[in-house]
């Protein structure tokens, strides 16, 4: 039986608006709602994924990568260190001649605590970043840290990998809008992508016996599709930014608007799971068939994305 030390660590989790390509912008909106959860205690403070970048399917989105050190890095450290608090986002990073979707953690002394790039962009983010394979994990000092990037968290792998590194916790970063309504995802599939939103971090928590943590965006969301760019799609960020602590209870939840959250979860080894999670094959549970078509987007969206010169040329500006 795993030796006990239960540990109280207070979490906050932001949710917010982002405009597309418009980084200083959205650190600068940032700002108010780190510093609320700092004043309240929090610990950990984290934001959605692509906090400073926003959220488009165009190439207007490399307009917003940044280099490995960039703006949304040092903001975060100095953050970090003013407020004596650890702080998480996802950026795009340029690296080469690649664009990565990259978490990061900053802890209180103004250092990284680590990184950790998307395994699988999810659908039509195939076009516009390169995935890359890891344990997906940040060690710190309260813990290992286990993170799944937003589409991530619907694939069987992250919740294998969870259990393989034993973490303490599990952050769960989104841009995640609920999917227009259309004949692949009719308003029973929209309803069903929203109701697994709203439960993930509560699914997470009792699958693996830990604190989890899912983190989303609010407001419009619009944004052209490759090959389709006549049809645009036009949805909202549903929201729904959640912390449920390791015993499966839902500590808070925040509806569609911004806002913050903060609680106490406990991190108990007692309380870890000693069984593999069980998944059906690439998935984490049922989901709607139109999202499953998902798979065949991401590969043609990986090609395009190989056969890119302006990508190349692009990232190698910015990480240069």
């Amino acid at each position: 039986m795993a030796q006990d030390n239960p540990r109280t660590l207070r979490v906050a989790a932001i949710q917010m608006e982002s405009q597309n390509g418009f980084v200083r912008e959205n650190l600068e909106h940032a700002q108010p709602f780190v510093e609320q959860a700092a004043k309240q205690g929090a610990r950990l403070i984290v934001l959605p994924e692509f906090m400073p970048t926003g959220y488009v399917f165009t190439t207007a989105i490399w307009d917003a990568g940044e280099p490995k050190h960039g703006l949304t890095v040092q903001w975060l450290k100095e953050n970090s260190k003013r407020l004596n608090v650890y702080l998480g986002t996802s950026f795009l990073e340029a690296d080469g001649v690649d664009f990565f979707n990259t978490f990061i953690i900053t802890t209180p002394e103004g250092t990284e605590a680590g990184r950790v790039r998307k395994q699988t962009p999810a659908a039509f983010e195939a076009y516009f970043t390169r995935g890359e394979s890891g344990p997906h994990t940040i060690n710190t000092e309260f813990g290992t840290i286990g993170v799944g990037i937003c589409y991530e968290n619907m694939l069987s792998y992250i919740p294998r990998l969870m259990f393989a590194h034993s973490v303490d916790i599990m952050l769960m970063p989104h841009s995640a809008p609920s999917p227009m309504e259309s004949i692949l995802t009719p308003r029973s599939a929209v309803d069903a992508f929203n109701a697994n939103l709203k439960g993930l971090a509560q699914n997470y928590a009792g699958l693996l016996g830990i604190p989890a943590v899912m983190i989303n965006k609010s407001g419009r969301w619009e944004t052209p599709l490759p090959l389709i760019p006549f049809l645009t799609q036009v949805s909202a960020f549903p929201g729904y930014t959640s912390i449920a602590d390791s015993d499966g209870t839902l500590k808070a939840q925040l509806g569609a608007g911004e806002g913050v959250i903060v609680e106490d979860v406990t991190l108990a080894a007692s309380r870890k799971k000693n069984v593999v999670p069980s998944c059906r094959g690439r998935w984490t549970g049922r989901f709607p068939w139109g999202i499953r078509i998902w798979r065949l987007v991401e590969a043609m969206g990986s090609m395009s994305y190989r056969l890119s010169s302006e990508r190349k040329r692009r990232a190698r500006a910015i990480s240069s």
